[in-house]
Order: structure tokens, then sequence, then C-alpha cells
């Protein structure tokens, strides 16, 4: 068999990962602690008859096909909340997460490597969980969140997945491809977030804010793409009329 069968950090295996993540952050440059990974009294056994392999992921995407095909039979409610298993990955993938770029290695907040699934203000930033997270809530219309890289949280993701409201809506990934994918540069359209301004339909805004507004007075769990793209309202027609060319 190839690669190596995964495991899962303990909570001495945590507080070894976290201080190696502020030792960088405090400009030290500590080695990769590989010997982390397979350390008995910092790690667990998990999930037997699962192994993974050092590779490289090209996309957020790949990564999100690779752990769905890995975790296939693992129960989806244990992967949501495994924060060992995901923070015992980070490690695994330390060099996926964060690359070294001209010798200089970028470590960001423990939140990016360490899981942490009850916290609602995080979850979503942990870069391994929210690649396979984004397919398992949106195995259909994912391309706004998954043909990105791998090693950083883009806003388009951040946007939507830290809105617990909108991921519930059955039809939203269709509306939201729809709106805000370019089909002719296979690209998201420019205007699609605004950092500093609030721009006539653009999605870091607008579409929260009208979608709060219609879940008032309508079961938008019921509604199809092609309805709730109607309710939307003339403020977001410019990017709907581009989708229908």
């Amino acid at each position: 068999m190839n690669g190596i069968e995964v495991r899962a950090f303990n909570a001495s295996g945590i507080a070894k990962f976290r201080d190696f993540l502020g030792k960088y952050r405090c400009g030290e440059t500590p080695p990769n602690p590989v010997e982390f990974l397979d350390d008995r009294s910092l790690t667990e056994d998990r999930y037997d008859g699962v192994f993974i392999e050092s590779r490289s992921f090209a996309s957020r995407r790949e990564a999100a096909d690779y752990f769905h095909q890995k975790f296939e039979d693992v129960p989806l409610i244990e992967l949501r909340s495994d924060a060992v298993l995901w923070t015992w990955l980070s490690l695994f993938y330390f060099g996926q997460v964060s690359p070294e770029v001209d010798s200089e290695r970028k470590v960001r907040n423990d939140y990016t490597y360490i899981f942490m699934p009850d916290e609602s203000l995080y979850f979503y930033r942990h870069l391994l969980f929210i690649a396979w997270y984004v397919k398992h809530v949106a195995p259909t219309y994912n391309r706004l969140f998954l043909d990105t890289s791998l090693h950083q949280l883009d806003k388009y993701t951040e946007d939507v997945f830290k809105r617990l409201y909108l991921t519930r809506i059955d039809s939203v990934f269709e509306v939201l491809d729809r709106l805000y994918w370019d089909r002719s540069t296979n690209r998201p359209r420019k205007g699609v977030n605004s950092p500093g301004k609030v721009v006539a339909g653009d999605l870091r805004h607008r579409f929260p804010t009208r979608i709060r507004q219609l879940e008032k007075t309508y079961d938008l769990m019921s509604l199809s793409a092609d309805q709730l793209l109607q309710l939307l309202g003339d403020e977001f027609s410019h990017f709907h009329l581009q989708e229908q060319h």
C-alpha cells in the first residue's frame, strides 16, 4: 500500500503543532516537524485502512476531489467535526497550505491549520477542511469556490461560507454560479467583491442583505434557482443579464 495510514493529533500533538506555528510567526524558521505525524505520544489511530500520499494540489478542487475519494467510507457527520484529523492533515500537507515562496514561508493564523469545528468565526477558514466541505455542500455549482489556489482563503468562499443561512438554501449555489461566474473568461465576474465600498448586486454586501430581506417573506428552501433569481430584483439584473447571453 502506497502512502501512510492516517492518524490524528491528540491534545498534546495539537499543542506541539500550535507551538511550531507560533515560532514561525515570531520570526524563527524551525524545521517542519514531520516526526510529530507518527509520534504515538502525540497522535492516535484514525479510520483504519485509510492511506494518504505526499502530493501536490494544483487547486482547491484537486484537494477536494482527493479528500472525498480518500474518506468516502467515513460518515459525513464525523468528517464535519473531526478537529484532530484535519489538524493532523494540515501538518502532513504543510508545504501545500503554507508553501515557500522565494525561500520564505508565510504562516497565517492558527485557525488556518488547526481546525475549530465549533467556532463559527473560524471553522470555514481551515484550508483543507473548506476544500472538502465546499464539495460536500455544493457538489455541482462550485467553481466560484474550488477553481482557486489551496493555500489561501479567497473572498468569495469567505463571504458565502461564513454565513450558514446562505449555504442551507438548496438553490443558492446555482444562483451564485449564474450571477457571478463569467463563462467567457472562466473566472469570477468583475465587481463580485468590492472591498471598502458597497456596489449594487455585489456578493460581499448586497447578496447576503437581499437574502435576509427575502427570507422574511418567502420560503427560500422551496425555490428553484430561476425563482430566486427573479426575486432578487433589478439590483442584480446587471449580473443576471450577463448570465443569459
